[in-house]
């Protein structure tokens, strides 16, 4: 008897809890096909003479991903900066590096070493990590599929999710008038002849500056649903999230409008078409990640060999080493112990794990990035590992780049794991409080909102580890690792307190002034990437925010490799 209740109270949690996962396994194993599907055309089109032989040569290579990804961004500029109202400059700067990864990714996917090297490529150093992290979480939720609550009508939204528009539609029909000498019930149905889709549309508003009549066919004795009726100068509205049934039929082609008045009408129907199950988007735009994540890795591996393979060599040294095991255990066990310990916070537990769980995640990953800054660049510098390094056709700007992509490798690692722990305790959380709670059971949307809520945190907060990593990175060439330890944790500390220490200064003295904003032009300002006031609080965090972070981030970091250059341009190796 136990065990039947046991069996039924798990199936009645257990759709809640996986139908987010498999979400996110669609989306994973979308942009996989998706991908897959791309490189394959890419490497027939490599066999036609002259497209699969650009890149033999870098420069003719480089060239042609220019000269073919500057127009891509450029379209994607125009196509997207006037669908944003505030701040549309933001968009610039990564909208032209999509376009220029685009570029690159046709040409260097055209060449024929990369259609012969693509599974060994896909074996080869942090890759298999990345994907295998990747694809466990597909499968966890894929293979949950007979659990899930209502997969087709899921999929079915898809196709409503809105990538390249905001969804909003309108349409004006001009109705001609009743004739003066009928009854207005005798007026005549005139067919709409516009084209909608009802299944899709989330919202709808219907404005008319006389009265009509919506009908679904043009004779009362052929009307399978009564009549809408829409005053002169009012509006009638319609949402799908309050189950009301649509004022229009089905097939579009059926709709037929009458004019109830002498004067002609003006009917000015709005749509706002966005998948009827909101969740959806999420597929979409988890693919759109996956295939960026692939072709970036491609990218670099085939358009700057000497970096990667520096950077490859990094990146497995350093996950072969103890400490980094030990810090991913660390981060998956205390992940576990937030998801079901008591914080006693009056209902805040969720809120409490989300913090926990990105905070901790960030803090060993810098302490994983300074740490192998110390090990891989100082030590080599010291032991004058880094003379046989840069021995061969290798620059010293390779050298800086290389040590400084592997390290941000093995973070990238360090932090799919440790969110995807993340997400499968935070999917399971809300379940788990409503049941200490004795409250009602939480539907399936609840906790994907919990899951979507994090990603951008968790973006935010590896962008912050790869300005502390660049940073850490930089001291290493003069710097012993205590030195760049503490060196670092200061700058984070201040960092941090940037914007609270220019804030305060505006209402003081003008030496007190100038000391908090020369302390904002050398140290960076941390607070960009630092949005826990906005999770505490419920706040969504839109995709501008992540825009502007990154156009800091890329700043930043370009800022910080020349100084590394400066610095080690004339250390001493010998």
């Amino acid at each position: 008897m136990s065990n039947g209740l046991f069996v039924g109270q798990a199936l009645k949690w257990l759709p809640t809890w996986l139908t987010p996962i498999w979400v996110l396994g669609v989306g994973i194993a979308a942009g996989a096909v998706v991908a897959a599907a791309i490189f394959a055309v890419l490497a027939i089109l490599s066999f036609i003479p002259g497209l699969g032989n650009i890149p033999d040569h870098p420069r003719r290579g480089v060239i042609a991903s220019l000269i073919l990804g500057i127009p891509v961004g450029l379209a994607l500029c125009g196509w997207y900066m006037p669908q944003t109202e505030e701040n549309a400059g933001v968009l610039v700067l990564p909208l032209m590096l999509l376009g220029l990864l685009a570029g690159f990714s046709v040409i260097y996917g055209m060449w024929h070493r990369t259609r012969s090297e693509w599974f060994s490529m896909l074996g080869e150093g942090v890759i298999p990590y990345v994907l295998g992290t990747l694809g466990v979480l597909a499968l966890i939720g894929l293979g949950s599929t007979p659990l899930v609550e209502s997969p087709q009508e899921i999929l079915a939204s898809v196709p409503a999710v809105n990538i390249f528009t905001d969804g909003v539609t309108t349409h004006e029909v001009e109705v001609p008038a009743a004739s003066p000498d009928a009854e207005p019930d005798d007026a005549p149905f005139h067919p709409a002849e516009i084209e909608y889709n009802t299944r899709s549309t989330s919202e709808l508003t219907i404005r008319s500056n006389r009265t009509v009549l919506l009908a679904d066919a043009d004779d009362p004795a052929r009307f399978s649903t009564s009549p809408f009726r829409v005053d002169a100068g009012e509006v009638l509205e319609y949402r799908y999230e309050d189950r009301d049934t649509p004022p229009l039929p089905p097939d579009s082609s059926k709709l037929h409008i009458q004019n109830r008045e002498i004067d002609p009408a003006t009917v000015v129907f709005t749509f706002v078409n966005l998948p009827q199950i909101p969740q959806a988007s999420s597929i979409v735009y988890t693919a759109l990640a996956v295939v960026v994540l692939i072709a970036g890795l491609m990218v670099f591996r085939q358009a700057a060999p000497r970096v990667w393979a520096l950077g490859l060599s990094t990146a497995k040294n350093e996950m072969a080493q103890p400490l980094y095991l030990i810090l991913i255990a660390l981060g998956v066990v205390g992940i576990l112990f937030f998801g079901i310990y008591p914080f006693n916070t009056l209902g805040d537990d969720i809120r409490v794990l989300k913090d926990s769980g990105v905070t901790l995640i960030m803090v060993l990953a810098m302490l994983q990035a300074v740490w192998s800054a110390g090990t891989t660049v100082s030590e080599e510098i010291e032991g004058r590992t880094a003379l046989t390094v840069l021995s061969k056709p290798v620059s010293r700007r390779a050298f800086v780049l290389g040590k400084y992509t592997g390290i941000m490798l093995t973070v990238l690692v360090m932090f799919l794991i440790m969110a995807a722990v993340l997400i499968l305790v935070l999917s399971y959380k809300p379940i788990f409080e409503a049941r200490e709670l004795t409250k009602s059971a939480p539907v399936w949307q609840e906790c994907h909102e919990q899951i979507m809520s994090v990603l951008p945190v968790l973006t935010l907060y590896f962008m912050e580890t790869m300005v502390i990593g660049g940073i850490a990175v930089a001291l290493a060439t003069r710097l012993p690792l205590l030195a760049n330890f503490i060196t670092c944790f200061i700058v984070y500390v201040i960092g941090n307190l940037t914007s609270p220490l220019v804030a305060s200064a505006q209402d003081n003295n003008e030496l007190v002034g100038f000391v908090g904003k020369f302390i904002a032009v050398i140290v960076p300002n941390l607070n960009v990437f630092n949005v826990q006031a906005a999770v505490d609080t419920g706040n969504t965090i839109p995709p501008i925010y992540l825009a502007g972070a990154f156009n800091y981030l890329v700043v930043f970091v370009v800022a910080i490799w020349m100084l590394a250059m400066l610095l080690f341009e004339d250390r001493d190796l010998a």
